[in-house]
């Protein structure tokens, strides 16, 4: 932090204002007489033009600040606010979706094929003739390949292929009024990605099969095409739908500027493939390079599981205050204290046997007995075992099997009895059974304020499915007070103007408030 001593004066210099202070170390916030400023600190080192050392306290600083590259402290974001909304700089539906949805609007609507390449689907006319700028260029390709499928991962990188030879290496995604970023601005993380087998095999089975697609005289050399496979893999969003599903995958140039954190201050949204970022906590700044957080992944997973990922997938180690504070640590591997007047959560660390004998409750002191112990690590294993076989689909037999297991030795707020109840609720919803999913979802709603917070749009979305059971089993007052909360959340989380909201949400709360 800056320690201002004095401030000398200031002068125009055309369109650019002298600024003198005196002070230990310059920052990126100073002030100007009684005006508060924000200097962006990719200008910040090439705006200092001399420097002198007045004593071992302080140095003078002179900058040049053009006022273009000032932004007059007036606001922050509120919550609800939306801070930016991105188009994808080139984007493509998931293969598995090819057959269901809109190849560019990801609609469902009626899809009539490509008379080209047969492949490809849209909804209209419309959708046909927005797309065929890039299609025209993969459209002949397609053809040749049929009745080979192209792996997801080969469309966007030959997309981005395309473009960046068509003159897209000049688009900008602009994040405020007068900063934007190119795609060459995103980072590759090219020397962490040299070192990374994993990365560096997929990357190879990747170049083989751009080469049969595209033709090795239309690829870019290998080290200039390993910088753009990095681009990719660190700046690729998900695109989800309405559901928070993954239907696709898209890079956006201005919204690529968000950094991550596991407790984050804003979530992107997906309407079709337009992106917004939204705050979902008030802000106390407008600059979203520095102070907008979203997450990068699934949040319910434990700490170390977070930081793995992270660190495989974007080379960071997270240092969020819910990674590096002990707090989740007391709930999200915990046993239930076995004092009925008690039953908080009692964490379980590990299994050595030396312990065993040592675990008690630190609300109430209630030891918990040796056999207990060996039973929630036994029930733990099981559950384990069966959430890696249900990865891809949810078994709801297998899951209350689980769930009778756990009763009893599981602390509600348990990250393994929360992620059985989300499945158990997701199946049993597939098999129609409306009265099982209310109550497993109705189980799930704290589980969900734990570990993705009170504004997320997984829990929004929650209360809304919560509603419509409640509307089947004609439980009308429950109806009503899930889609209040639900509307409140995803409000806040998708936008008034998203088409979840006003198309959906709104229409329901119109059609029941009248009769409440």
């Amino acid at each position: 932090v800056s320690i201002f001593i004095f401030v000398r004066g200031h002068r125009r210099v055309g369109r650019r204002r002298l600024v003198w202070w005196a002070t230990v170390q310059y920052s990126n916030i100073f002030y100007y007489f009684s005006n508060r400023y924000y200097h962006r600190g990719e200008n910040r080192q090439s705006a200092v033009t001399s420097c002198s050392t007045r004593s071992v306290y302080a140095r003078l600083v002179v900058l040049y600040a053009d006022r273009s590259t000032m932004d007059k402290k007036r606001k922050f974001f509120s919550k609800g606010d939306t801070i930016l909304t991105d188009k994808p700089f080139v984007h493509a539906l998931k293969s598995t979706f090819k057959n269901e949805k809109c190849d560019y609007c990801y609609s469902e609507d009626t899809l009539s094929r490509c008379s080209g390449c047969q492949y490809i689907l849209y909804c209209n006319r419309t959708c046909q003739k927005l797309s065929w700028t890039e299609h025209k260029r993969e459209c002949a390709r397609m053809k040749k390949i049929y009745p080979k499928i192209l792996p997801d991962a080969a469309r966007v990188m030959s997309k981005i292929l395309i473009k960046l030879k068509s003159g897209g290496s000049t688009e900008k995604g602009y994040y405020t009024s007068n900063r934007y970023r190119t795609f060459k601005d995103l980072m590759s993380h090219y020397p962490s990605l040299k070192d990374d087998t994993h990365r560096l095999e997929h990357f190879s089975t990747l170049y083989e099969v751009l080469k049969e697609y595209m033709g090795e005289a239309n690829l870019p050399n290998t080290v200039e095409l390993l910088g753009i496979y990095g681009r990719m893999c660190i700046n690729a969003f998900n695109i989800l739908d309405d559901n928070l599903n993954t239907i696709g995958t898209g890079i956006y140039l201005a919204a690529s500027v968000i950094n991550h954190s596991c407790v984050p201050n804003a979530t992107a949204t997906f309407d079709g493939t337009t992106l917004r970022i939204g705050a979902i906590t008030d802000i106390e700044h407008t600059d979203p390079e520095l102070h907008v957080f979203i997450s990068y992944l699934e949040l319910m997973q434990t700490t170390t599981e977070r930081r793995s990922e992270l660190q495989n997938n974007y080379y960071f180690l997270c240092e969020c205050k819910r990674c590096i504070t002990n707090y989740e640590q007391n709930f999200v591997n915990s046993m239930i204290c076995g004092n009925s007047d008690c039953q908080a959560a009692v964490p379980m660390k590990n299994k050595h046997k030396e312990i065993l004998d040592s675990i008690s409750c630190s609300k109430c002191l209630e030891k918990i007995s040796e056999d207990k112990i060996k039973t929630f690590y036994d029930v733990t294993d099981f559950t384990e075992f069966q959430l890696n076989r249900m990865k891809d689909i949810g078994y709801l037999d297998v899951c209350k099997m689980c769930l009778e297991k756990q009763n009893g030795i599981f602390h509600p707020n348990n990250i393994n009895h929360v992620k059985i109840l989300d499945l158990a609720f997701e199946s049993a919803i597939k098999m129609e059974q409306w009265k099982e999913s209310l109550k497993y979802g109705i189980l799930l709603i704290d589980g969900y304020r734990v570990y993705y917070g009170e504004c997320h749009p997984s829990l929004g979305i929650l209360y809304m499915k919560l509603f419509k059971l409640c509307s089947i089993v004609e439980n009308a007052e429950s109806a009503v007070k899930y889609l209040k909360k639900g509307m409140s959340i995803l409000k806040v989380t998708h936008g008034e103007d998203h088409s979840l909201y006003k198309n959906e949400v709104v229409p329901y709360y119109k059609e029941l408030i009248q009769y409440f």
